[in-house]
């Protein structure tokens, strides 16, 4: 199982609107081991990835409730049902106020304060944007929004994705804090045109749009492979999660690396 790119943060944080255009992103990464370009996709449902150099793409069907990663060199689809995510979440919470009160300390579990700053103007690719500065503990996300573009995507979906993304990226003791970034995010206008997360140990990722396109998109761009392997990872979470839950282990679930999409 991959994680979910982190890039995939750099495109989310936005207001959303059901009259907005497609709108297509040419972008440059750089750390946290995502070097290089991508191109993201929106459409009135979708919301797609493409990185052709490491071919690995990320799809997110707002309609259906459904994030899927795209493994071209495995020719795999790990599939992730946001009911799934939510279930999941759900029964980490519980798990963790069944912890004893010194395994919560040794864990450092407390809700982190989450902050939002507006930090001025700043001029990207001839718009007028407005700087962000989210943080919550030692996690800081800086970004720098247009409010005049905005993704076509429903509202509703966007942000239940936006929570649930950012609460199992983390999935840290406090992960209502989690989830409250994931709102926070959403309340920001307009889509990130340069956007920068820095994390404990992981270190830093800064995504910069290139260029920006706005116009129709052929529905075959948001296609899924046919003859792809295709792995319901959301399934497997929740089960691990919730017979994790049943066993009464402080053990970590394994093999979790669902990543942060709190995104811009």
């Amino acid at each position: 199982m991959r994680m979910i790119p982190a890039a995939v943060v750099a495109t989310l944080l936005s207001a959303v609107s059901l009259l907005a255009a497609d709108l297509t992103l040419t972008q440059t990464s750089t750390g946290w081991g995502h070097e290089g370009e991508q191109t993201q996709l929106w459409s009135s449902r979708f919301m797609r990835i493409n990185q052709p150099d490491s071919r690995l793409d990320f799809l997110v069907d707002f309609t259906q409730g459904v994030s899927y990663n795209i493994d071209h060199n495995k020719k795999l689809i790990e599939k992730m049902s946001w009911d799934d995510l939510e279930l999941a979440a759900e029964a980490y919470v519980e798990k963790m106020k069944k912890l004893p009160p010194i395994v919560l300390k040794m864990l450092s579990v407390s809700e982190a304060t989450v902050t939002v700053v507006e930090q001025g103007p700043e001029n990207l690719l001839g718009r007028e944007c407005r700087k962000w500065k989210i943080t919550m503990g030692p996690m800081i996300i800086e970004s720098s929004n247009d409010p005049s573009v905005d993704p076509p995507v429903p509202a509703i979906p966007y942000r239940r994705f936006l929570r649930l993304h950012t609460a199992m990226g983390q999935l840290r003791p406090d992960v209502s804090s989690s989830r409250k970034v994931g709102e926070e995010l959403a309340k920001v206008s307009g889509i990130s045109l340069k956007y920068r997360i820095s994390l404990p140990i992981a270190g830093q990722t800064t995504m910069t749009t290139t260029h920006i396109e706005e116009g129709p998109i052929s529905p075959s761009a948001f296609e899924l492979p046919v003859d792809y392997q295709v792995e319901d990872i959301g399934k497997k979470l929740r089960e691990n999660l919730v017979a994790f839950d049943h066993m009464g282990s402080d053990r970590p679930v394994s093999d979790n690396r669902v990543q942060p999409c709190s995104g811009i």
